[in-house]
């Protein structure tokens, strides 16, 4: 695919991403304020699994913030976009495994482990994506491919949604038990 078809092929996507980055940023903002309410609760030392939720809804946004920017540059080329998304998904991938292990090593029972497994395995999937376009950009500069991120991003905006109401949910019940 030539430059002016690939740049052309990316603009195509301009007001999806500039929506998703709104939306990532709003999210995130409402999600800062939901997470500073209940602070003494979610950085109690005893809840590292907690902490690791808020880390990885935070992380989700800031990831769609990110790749929306990077896709809204203007007159996009394919080798700085695939560098970009790489770098992204790389460190999605890496802090999303360590976000793992801590919520795991908290819980010992295996029913209480598959929540967790099927939220990060979203996450996980969705930087596999990322990486994967990244690799076709950086190889083929074939941006037709970009409706597998426009899936990623979807998909990591859900996910912190997700995993930032049920951690908010999960505070707000145990704050009334006590």
């Amino acid at each position: 695919m030539s430059q002016a078809a690939f740049s052309a092929a990316i603009i195509g996507w301009h007001d999806f991403y500039l929506a998703a980055a709104g939306a990532s940023a709003a999210l995130l903002g409402l999600l800062f304020v939901g997470v500073s309410i209940n602070l003494s609760a979610i950085a109690a030392q005893e809840r590292p699994d907690l902490r690791a939720r808020a880390g990885l809804a935070f992380s989700n946004l800031i990831y769609v913030l990110i790749v929306s920017l990077i896709l809204l540059i203007a007159d996009p080329e394919p080798h700085g976009i695939a560098i970009g998304l790489g770098a992204v998904a790389g460190i999605g991938l890496v802090r999303t495994v360590r976000g793992l292990y801590v919520s795991l090593r908290v819980q010992h029972r295996w029913r209480q482990r598959l929540p967790i497994v099927r939220r990060v395995g979203w996450t996980v999937a969705a930087d596999l994506v990322i990486a994967w376009v990244a690799i076709v950009f950086y190889t083929a500069a074939d941006a037709r491919i970009v409706i597998l991120l426009a899936a990623s991003v979807l998909i990591l905006t859900i996910g912190a949604a997700d995993v930032a109401w049920e951690m908010l949910v999960q505070v707000s019940q145990e704050h009334r038990l006590s």
